[in-house]
């Protein structure tokens, strides 16, 4: 309610409503490219994981 008090021009509001907007947006879009490095980092050590126990099953099943 207190922006719609405030004492500044209409377009001047505008312009801080869209500004405190974009800054949500650039906030979240930073959020998310932490989120998919970490996402990519577990992945790639699931699947480091995954290849030794697929490398260790095939040395098993050589070896009998």
């Amino acid at each position: 309610m207190s922006i719609l008090l405030a004492p500044k021009s209409g377009a001047e509001t505008r312009q801080w409503i869209a500004n405190k907007c974009l800054d949500g947006i650039d906030a979240a879009n930073k959020s998310v490219r932490h989120t998919r490095r970490q996402v990519k980092d577990v992945m790639d050590q699931g699947q480091k994981k995954i290849g030794k126990g697929v490398e260790a099953a095939r040395e098993a099943i050589g070896k009998s």
